[in-house]
C-alpha cells in the first residue's frame, strides 16, 4: 500500500481563492456597487457615495435606527443603436448601499447634497454620542 501525501493550500492561495470569488460574484451581480467614504469630522459622520450619471431625484437617503440606507436608480440612456457593441461597460438600474452608523446621529439635523456624482450626507451626532468632559474632585 502506498502512502498519499496530501497538500494543503497556503493561506495566500487560500485569500486568493476568496477574492476571486468576491470578484466573480460582483461581476455576476452586474458590477452595481456604491463606493463610498465615510470619516467623521467635527461631531458629524460624512458619507460621501460615488454615484455619476444619477440625477439628485433618484436618490432616496433613509435612516431606521443605526442603520443608513442609500438607494439610487440609474435610468438608461435613450439610444438609439446601429451595429453591435465591442464594448458595454456602463450600468444601469438601482444601487443601493446599507451602513450600520458608528454612532447614534440626529436624523432630524441630517442634510445631502449632489455634486459632480458625488452624494455627500451629513450625520449630525446626537448629544448622547458627543464627547463629555467629566470634572474631577
Amino acid at each position: 500500500m502506498t502512502a498519499m501525501i496530501v497538500r494543503r493550500p497556503s493561506i495566500i492561495e487560500e485569500l486568493e481563492n476568496l477574492t476571486d470569488g468576491l470578484w466573480t460574484n460582483w461581476e455576476r451581480w452586474g458590477g452595481h456597487y456604491m463606493t463610498l467614504d465615510v470619516h467623521e469630522a467635527n461631531d458629524e459622520l460624512v458619507v460621501k457615495a460615488e454615484l455619476p450619471g444619477v440625477e439628485k431625484d433618484s436618490f432616496d437617503v433613509t435612516i431606521d435606527g443605526e442603520l443608513l440606507r442609500i438607494e439610487a436608480e440609474k435610468k438608461g440612456a435613450d439610444e438609439t443603436q446601429e451595429g453591435s457593441y465591442y464594448l458595454r461597460e456602463r450600468h444601469y438600474g438601482k444601487f443601493s448601499r446599507a451602513l450600520s452608523l458608528p454612532f447614534p446621529v440626529d436624523s432630524g439635523k441630517a442634510s445631502a447634497t449632489l455634486e459632480n456624482g458625488v452624494l455627500e450626507i451629513r450625520l449630525p451626532k446626537a448629544e448622547e454620542a458627543k464627547s463629555k468632559r467629566i470634572e474631577v474632585k
